[in-house]
């Protein structure tokens, strides 16, 4: 149970939450306020944003849970998440600065018309209730269950109210400044779980000495379930989508004060991606070894939380997570609020009032918290939560990001293409889901074990048919392909050099830790 010092610690955290909050809500409410915190953000609240509406509750059980379940290899979501990120520096945050808009799917009618934009639009608000707010919502009050006893239902709730009213407060600004604390809180608090882990089962070498070796390793054959190949190719596609083409994550740099600010806030935010693994995975490994016997594998995190924390580090571990629960929600209501009100309510009613904006936002705010609570038991279905969240991401975005990617690449890619291209993607994508969930098994090739191989079939097979359309119709008008490819960035400022060079360093370190734990 929590003691007065715990509660204390929570209550301190969610209080430096609020004064962060208060802080950015004096500013005026316009749209470009509200959505994008007056296009005046420095990297290092980009950064820390960046890796704060990411990692959630559903990382801090979920990446634990798979360690426990299959090891380090887990980790290898992050340390490609630290390779996108250094495509959307380089190649995405030119062509999004430099265009002014507010949106993803704004951006993409630019170049493919207004029917991509709504369905990219309408596919990013379902991923937000099924791939973030439901997840947050679950894996957070699950833990709190587990440890106390609390009612689920009630737990959500309260979570739900508590992060959509800050959010309507002070829109996107808000959000980041509550982001700096919550992800700094959480950084501080794993670290501690961790250390107090390591001492408990004898150190790094007590651990290796307790547990299969192979739960150690990250680098594993073609015909595993997490194979090296799948993260380098398939995790890389979808990885794409999700840190080039997420509303969720790329607002923050929309919100950037310059193109040089937003690709070093995305740079620094691959260096803190570095860090995941040996603080939310390599927890889960530490529980295999103390408690290998547990009935789940996501119960390897509140059981360590509850078994080996004392008073006052249980409350500071537990802040951190409930901090962090509500940033990532709180990034999900905001980016959601911005998607319905720029890519929908504007094309209907153009003539909307920054302050009619701000209004609705607040509503979409109110109504994605409703949906959340609604849509979290679904979770509860799968085998981890961490297995839910990466398979479901990944058949819902690599179609989106193979034609997008090709669209931006080839200047003869057309919205016809595009659309036929997503279309056969997905069908693909669902075939591929069914056969491997239902044990249909017909397609039972040894190399497509793992979801991550699937998706580069799904990826190729949406590319190629895109470019297959598109030379079988008409080219694309030139107002749709000028300034809006990857060439045209490159003709254009970069930004400063400094992002460049500490590009290369993240680089470096991915390859180097690959090599380490190989």
């Amino acid at each position: 149970m929590l003691g007065i010092l715990d509660s204390v610690i929570i209550i301190i955290s969610l209080a430096l939450v609020v004064g962060a909050v208060l802080r950015a809500a004096g500013k005026k409410q316009t749209d470009a306020e509200y959505f994008l915190a007056g296009r005046a953000l420095r990297w290092p609240f980009i950064g820390m944003s960046l890796l704060a509406s990411n990692i959630s509750a559903e990382h801090v059980v979920g990446l634990a849970g798979d360690g426990y379940r299959v090891g380090m290899v887990t980790g290898g979501f992050e340390w490609m998440a630290a390779w996108c990120l250094i495509i959307l520096a380089s190649l995405f945050t030119p062509l999004y600065l430099r265009s002014r808009i507010y949106t993803i799917p704004e951006f993409l009618e630019r170049r493919f018309g207004w029917g991509l934009r709504a369905f990219l639009s309408g596919n990013l608000l379902v991923m937000n209730v099924l791939t973030k707010n439901a997840i947050d919502l679950w894996a957070g009050s699950l833990l709190l269950v587990l440890l106390f006893g609390w009612n689920q239902l009630v737990v959500m709730i309260g979570l739900s109210i508590f992060t959509a009213l800050y959010t309507m407060k002070g829109g996107l600004r808000a959000v980041v400044y509550a982001d700096m604390v919550q992800g700094t809180w959480l950084i501080i608090s794993s670290i501690v779980l961790t250390i107090v882990g390591l001492v408990t089962v004898g150190g790094w070498s007590g651990l290796t000495a307790r547990v299969d070796p192979g739960l150690i390793h990250m680098v594993k054959p073609l015909d595993s379930e997490l194979p090296f190949t799948g993260f380098l190719i398939g995790n890389l596609f979808g990885g794409m989508f999700y840190w080039c083409l997420d509303q969720t994550n790329v607002q923050r740099v929309l919100g950037a004060r310059s193109v040089d600010q937003g690709q070093k806030g995305a740079i620094f935010a691959g260096f803190l991606k570095l860090l995941i693994p040996f603080i939310l995975v390599l927890p889960g490994v530490i529980a295999h070894a103390l408690y290998p016997n547990l009935p789940k594998a996501d119960m390897a995190y509140p059981h360590l939380v509850g078994a080996l924390l004392p008073v006052g580090l249980r409350g500071l571990v537990l802040a951190g997570l409930i901090a962090i629960l509500m940033s990532s929600m709180s990034a999900c209501y905001n980016a959601s609020a911005t998607l319905v009100v720029r890519d929908f309510f504007l094309r209907w009613k153009p003539g909307l009032s920054d302050q009619d904006q701000v209004a609705i936002g607040r509503r979409v705010t109110v109504l994605m918290a409703m949906i959340g609570v609604l849509a979290a038991p679904l979770v509860g279905l799968s085998v981890t939560i961490w297995h839910y969240l990466q398979m479901i991401s990944a058949y819902l975005s690599v179609p989106l990001c193979a034609v997008i990617f090709v669209g931006l690449l080839w200047k003869r890619g057309n919205t016809a293409g595009a659309i036929a291209g997503g279309a056969a993607g997905f069908g693909l994508g669902l075939f591929l889901f069914l056969d491997q969930n239902l044990g249909w098994a017909l397609v039972a090739h040894p190399y497509l074990v793992s979801f991550l191989h699937r998706t580069i079939l799904v990826w190729f097979f949406s590319a190629i048919t895109m470019v297959v359309v598109s030379l079988l119709t008409a080219p694309p008008p030139e107002y749709n392909v000028a300034s809006n490819v990857f060439a045209s960035a490159v003709e254009q400022s970069l930004g400063g050099t400094d992002y460049r060079i500490w590009a290369c360093v993240l680089f470096a370190c991915t390859l180097i830790l690959w090599a380490t734990f190989r």
